[in-house]
Formats: C-alpha cells, sequence, structure tokens
C-alpha cells in the first residue's frame, strides 16, 4: 500500500521544490534585490507493507520506509548573491526474517556566493560536502560504510554561466577534493577511496587538486505538474597520470503530480570516482572483501509517497 499527499499554497509550489537547490547562482529561488532571505523547500515520505498468512502462491513479508527533502535559502543584495541549499534522503527495506538495511541514503550540503559580473555571468566561489547517514553493508555483515565514512568536501574558485532559470554552467578551474573516512574499518577506507600507500601510513583522508565543471538544467511542464531537474558534475585532478580520466556525478530528478493530492518521484543517480574501488565478497574465504577496479554506480529510484512542499 502506497499514497502520497502533498498540501501547499498554490500550484508554484511544485515548480519551486523541484527547482529547490539548483546549485547555480542566480536562479529562480532568489529573492528581489533586499535585505531579506528566501527560505523553503519540500519533505516527501512513503511507505509500504506486504504481511503474508498462509499464502499459498508464496512470497516473504516486507516493510519499507522512504524520506527525502529539499531545503534552500538563499539570498541577493547589489550584485551580490549567497546560495545555500540541502537535500537528503533515506530509506529502509525489511524482508522476511532478515534484518532491515537500507535501500537509499544520501546527504548534500552545499553553499555558493557569486558576484555578478554581466547579465549573465557571475564570479562564484562555492562549498559543496557529499556523504550519507547510516551504515551500509554486504552480505548483512560486511560494513563498507558509515556516516561520514566516507564523505567528500568540494572547494571551488570560478564562474558561473546564467542565460535562463532553466540553464546554469559552472566553469571551476580551481577545485580542491577532500575525502574523510570516520573509521578504522579496513574495508570502508578502501571503499571509501582512501589510497593504499596513505592507509599504509595510518592515514584516513586524501587530497586532490584539479578542476571541473557543473552543468544543471531543470523544467516544468503542463502548468508545473511535471518537473525535473538534472545536474552534471565532472572533476579532473591535474595531478593524476591521465587528468582525462574524471570522476563524474549525474543526478536526475522527475516528479509528476498525478491529482491534487497524488505524486510521484523517479531520481537516477550515476557515479564514477576513479579512485573509489569496488569492494566484492571472497567467494572463497566468508567475511573477507575482495578490493577491485573503480566501477560505474548506478542507483535508481521510485516512490509515491506523502509530499510537502514550503
Amino acid at each position: 500500500m502506497s499514497f502520497q499527499l502533498y498540501a501547499q499554497q498554490d500550484r508554484d509550489a511544485i515548480r519551486g521544490a523541484a527547482a529547490t537547490a539548483s546549485r547555480g547562482v542566480g536562479s529562480r529561488n532568489l529573492p528581489p534585490d533586499s535585505l531579506k532571505w528566501n527560505k523553503g523547500g519540500d519533505i516527501s515520505i512513503s511507505f509500504s507493507q506486504v504481511s503474508l498468512s498462509n499464502w499459498a502462491a508464496g512470497g516473504e513479508n516486507s516493510l519499507a520506509f522512504s524520506s527525502s527533502s529539499n531545503l534552500h535559502a538563499n539570498y541577493k543584495k547589489d550584485k551580490l548573491i549567497w546560495e545555500n541549499y540541502a537535500f537528503m534522503t533515506y530509506g529502509i527495506l525489511k524482508t522476511g526474517d532478515r534484518s532491515a538495511v537500507k535501500n537509499t541514503d544520501q546527504l548534500v550540503i552545499g553553499s555558493r556566493f557569486g558576484y555578478q559580473m554581466s547579465n549573465n555571468w557571475y564570479y562564484t566561489a562555492a562549498l559543496l560536502g557529499r556523504s550519507q547517514f547510516a551504515p551500509g553493508y554486504i552480505q548483512d555483515t560486511i560494513r563498507i560504510s558509515d556516516f561520514l565514512a566516507p564523505a567528500n568536501v568540494f572547494v571551488s574558485l570560478g564562474m558561473d554561466y546564467k542565460p535562463s532559470n532553466r540553464l546554469s554552467v559552472s566553469l571551476a578551474p580551481a577545485m580542491g577534493k577532500a575525502t574523510f573516512v570516520r573509521s578504522d574499518d579496513e574495508n570502508i577506507l578502501i571503499a571509501g577511496g582512501i589510497p593504499e600507500d596513505r592507509r599504509n601510513e595510518g592515514k584516513k583522508s586524501h587530497y586532490e587538486f584539479g578542476g571541473g565543471i557543473v552543468v544543471n538544467l531543470n523544467g516544468s511542464y503542463f502548468k508545473n505538474r511535471v518537473t525535473y531537474t538534472t545536474q552534471l558534475e565532472l572533476f579532473s585532478n591535474y595531478f593524476k597520470e591521465n587528468p582525462l580520466i574524471m570522476d563524474v556525478i549525474w543526478d536526475f530528478h522527475f516528479r509528476i503530480a498525478l491529482t491534487q493530492f497524488i505524486s510521484a518521484q523517479l531520481r537516477l543517480n550515476m557515479r564514477y570516482f576513479e579512485s573509489q574501488k569496488t569492494m566484492k565478497p571472497n567467494p572463497a574465504s566468508p567475511g573477507e572483501m575482495l578490493e577491485e577496479k573503480a566501477q560505474l554506480q548506478v542507483k535508481q529510484f521510485f516512490e509515491i509517497g506523502l509530499f510537502y512542499a514550503f
């Protein structure tokens, strides 16, 4: 059983929620030129449950819960712009007699300061952090992630091109990337992207310097009943043997209001970090993990649940 209900003052809140945290200076969430802040966001919750008793066709009991939230606080005065945003999602799944495990977990917090140099161009300085809330496991027992383990922090200087409210392109020729792992577990350190030489020295952090590009696109159709936002992030380490092998992050979010009280959303996330190795169980030795080369990470999530925009 799944359902979704949203309450808001007017239908424009759907469009505002979809455009939350656009991550490009000059976004539609900016308030008029004043000393006031523009604050808002949205929260969605979904729940599903299946219970079987003497069911001849077979099956397993299951329980699933997920939630997500977009928050923003933006400020504008004269040519100065300051944008702050947060995206959080967490979900758990329990089937049969097995322990509950998470099926979605993401924490993104960012802040961006800009100074307008022309109608479409801004000088910018940005700070972005990415991590997760809870431990992640393989085979229910082998932990490969935890809160702030790993955590990626990006600091950049550059320029933003903003020709419209739908598109923004951020160019950052100077970008620093720091990876922190708040754990002593070897599996988490490897999965988190800490190089072997740093691990051998007892280090739990890794630093890189390079450049990056961030592209944001959003849109709305049918009187804002259908909305989408997408963001592509590229980062190249200038000091790698081949700087053309870049870290890639692509996020896509699609939302549709089916009726006045029912809506649904689809999220697609893709990641490729060359330093973040893939961990797989060793079939010859239970409880032992094998470190393999970096691979494309893909996560797709669809939900119909409770939605509130403010």
